[in-house]
């Protein structure tokens, strides 16, 4: 299993499950509910009170972030099965619904 070549910066966080009990077969996108930088989304994971993770996450730059490797899975979507099944990713949006994210974001 590999990580993506897309990764523009990587800060792994300590926020994940060691391993997987599934092979991947899913991908789960979810909205960081800010537009958030790649780096600020990786400072949000890195601290363990936040308890929470994803395997990638997209900034409203499109720049693409690493912080969980594909190995390991993330705490991202409040189901164990499926974040052991997925690779999570989360991607700026706005903090209203409907939660637009920016062409950048969507086209990465």
């Amino acid at each position: 299993m590999s990580n993506s070549s897309l990764v523009n910066h990587t800060k792994l966080s300590p926020n994940h499950y060691n391993g997987r009990n599934h092979s991947i077969d899913t991908i789960t996108i979810h909205c960081v509910v800010g537009q958030c930088s790649v780096e600020t989304i990786g400072s949000i994971f890195a601290n363990t009170s936040r308890e929470a993770s994803s395997n990638y996450g997209i900034g409203y730059d499109g720049k693409i972030g690493l912080y969980v490797d594909e190995k390991n899975a993330s705490w991202c979507s409040s189901s164990y099965s499926n974040d052991n099944r997925a690779v999570t990713i989360e991607v700026a949006s706005d903090t209203y619904a409907p939660y637009t994210v920016t062409d950048k974001a969507y086209n990465a």
